[in-house]
């Protein structure tokens, strides 16, 4: 019976423990976080530019919305620096959109309700639709200082 080959034995596959190679690294990892120290950044009050351009230099209208000065009164808005109502706001956009479409940047402090910037953005899509021009609306925050 030349034709019956012998049984091959089956081989091991190689096994790699890395179990102590995973200890070392979180001991390194621990000892590294003990030794090192931890530096925040440093508390500076970095003054206003001296120079620059303004938002306005990109063609934008300038929208300033300020919180309430006491807890019953409404927000204030200013328009270029000047204060308006949401009356004059939708009556001076209607005049600026006479040259074509218009960009909006809104400038709101922290504390102002989502509702009043609501309004705020109502009278704007409003303006949009009766003017039928497009108006762009990018949003920033301002903090009080």
């Amino acid at each position: 019976m030349a034709g019956i080959l012998p049984k091959k034995k089956k081989q091991k596959e190689a096994e790699l423990d890395i179990t102590p190679m995973i200890d070392v690294t979180f001991l390194l990892l621990i000892f590294f976080m003990v030794t090192s120290t931890m530096q925040g950044t440093p508390d500076r009050d970095i003054p206003p530019a001296a120079s620059g351009l303004n938002v306005n230099a990109g063609g934008y209208v300038d929208l300033t919305v300020l919180a309430p000065a006491s807890s019953g009164s409404e927000g204030e808005i200013k328009l270029d620096g000047n204060p308006v109502t949401l009356d004059q706001l939708k009556a001076d956009l209607i005049q600026r959109t006479a040259g074509g479409d218009l960009k909006v940047m809104i400038f709101a402090e922290r504390d102002v309700k989502s509702g009043f910037i609501g309004e705020v953005e109502q009278v704007i899509g409003e303006v949009a639709s009766d003017t039928e021009t497009e108006i762009g609306m990018s949003f920033a925050v301002r903090d009080r200082r």
